[in-house]
């Protein structure tokens, strides 16, 4: 029994609250809680793939079993709020079919892995559901004490699990949003941490290359944002591990400071994110996506030509100590990548 989990796309959501409906039914039944999940509809999951959640789809064996869903902002209980590194699991629920085999607690630890930046997790379950409260005990989660009504004849229970984060695992599905401007800040340092590498390696500092992207100022970032480029986030869990922007001149586009943590490299993760910038910029009907580069950066040049990019040229500028090459995507016909 190979269990999986994935992003919920919106396609799934049908699927996902029929089998809720089903699994959760038995429960609405016994307490006739308004609030049951039995009495949710798409729309209901649908407005939970935001930035202030992570939606999961659960898999046996390929097939789909279940769901679960995260809060990451917001409140956990009707008067304590998110800290930093705390989430709230808001719900999973199981195939009734698929129950009891162990399926929701692989898929809770599973998802765990995708919040690198937690300290603890939060759920609340009807007291007296005792298999439920195995499945949390099983995967690590400890009475708080504290019990708080939940509706009619419902009182749950509050369980709390506090984690450290395991340096040998890596989140395997972040997922892009685009930047709002409480962000920009946080996207700076992501774009400094990656540039710093690039400056090491070619002695780029302060005083011959002020202008390096390793030193961007945040009123950059800032003065793009108002322009209305196209700045994107890559997130695991509340942790910004990645950035790309969008300047768009006609139906040419441009591609800016595309940067993935150091520790978070080698993942897929720069190619998620230059994906994202493609599919953009062709649904809102560019033509070609232009980047300048360190020409003398064979790696990453290479890394370019593999993904769909054709070198086109390069300059050297008196005031830089490298030379400047171009490439460009052309967003018009297939491209190998």
């Amino acid at each position: 029994m190979n269990i999986t989990i994935k992003n919920t796309e919106p396609c799934e959501a049908e699927a996902l609250v029929k089998i809720q409906k089903a699994a959760f039914m038995p429960l609405y039944e016994k307490y006739h809680d308004a609030g049951s999940p039995a009495l949710r509809g798409a729309d209901e999951l649908l407005s939970r793939m935001t930035p202030d959640y992570r939606v999961f789809t659960i898999l046996c064996d390929g097939e789909m079993v279940g769901g679960i869903f995260y809060r990451l902002h917001g409140k956990y209980t009707p008067d304590k709020f998110l800290g930093e590194g705390e989430y709230y699991l808001c719900r999973v629920w199981i195939d009734p079919q698929h129950q009891s085999k162990g399926i929701a607690a692989a898929a809770i630890l599973l998802c765990e892995r995708e919040f690198p930046d937690a300290r603890c997790f939060f759920v609340d379950f009807p007291i007296d559901m005792e298999k439920n409260k195995r499945c949390y005990q099983k995967v690590g989660f400890c009475d708080t004490g504290e019990r708080r009504p939940g509706g009619q004849d419902l009182t749950l229970a509050l369980y709390k699990k506090e984690v450290m984060h395991d340096q040998t695992q890596f989140p395997a599905l972040p997922i892009i949003y685009p930047v709002k401007a409480d962000d920009l800040s946080t996207c700076l340092h992501v774009i400094h941490q990656s540039f710093a590498t690039v400056a090491k390696q070619f002695g780029l500092t302060r005083e011959n290359c002020p202008k390096h992207t390793s030193f961007l100022p945040l009123s950059y970032l800032e003065t793009q944002f108002d322009w209305g480029w196209h700045m994107f986030g890559l997130f695991a869990g509340k942790a910004l591990i990645g950035y790309v922007s969008l300047s768009q001149e006609g139906d040419t586009y441009s591609l800016h400071n595309l940067a993935v943590l150091p520790e978070y490299r080698h993942r897929g993760f720069g190619k998620q994110l230059l994906d994202h910038a493609k599919a953009h910029a062709k649904d809102l009907g560019g033509s070609v996506i232009k980047i300048g580069i360190i020409d003398e950066s064979t790696v990453l040049k290479a890394w370019y030509a593999a993904n769909g990019f054709v070198h086109t040229g390069s300059h050297k500028f008196e005031h830089l100590p490298f030379t400047t090459g171009y490439m460009e995507y052309n967003l018009r016909k297939e491209n190998p990548s």
